[in-house]
């Protein structure tokens, strides 16, 4: 099971699989609605699944060019990509 923060820590793998996929069925019923996509892409960031996370957030954006929780979305998932992956000019640690 991937690592959870916070709320998701109370849930066990079976609620979160189906959280995601009731998410999953309503947007492939209506893509527009950003309530969905934005608690999918919620969801899918606390449970580490960065790339899908970043996914949701850019199409939420596509429909609302302003939604500030997709602009703060977008910034947490590229800031925890780059530490997760940090690239070859990244500075080194000291020890």
């Amino acid at each position: 099971m991937p690592q959870s923060s916070g709320r998701l820590q109370s849930l066990d793998a079976n609620e979160w699989t189906r959280r995601v996929w009731r998410l999953h069925d309503t947007l492939k019923i209506c893509p527009t609605d950003l309530n969905a996509r934005c608690d999918l892409a919620m969801l899918l960031e606390e449970l580490g699944e960065l790339e899908g996370a970043l996914f949701n957030w850019r199409q939420t954006l596509a429909y609302d060019p302003n939604n500030l929780k997709a602009w703060e979305g977008i910034g947490r998932c590229r800031e925890s990509l780059r530490q997760r992956n940090p690239g070859p000019h990244a500075p080194q640690r000291r020890q």
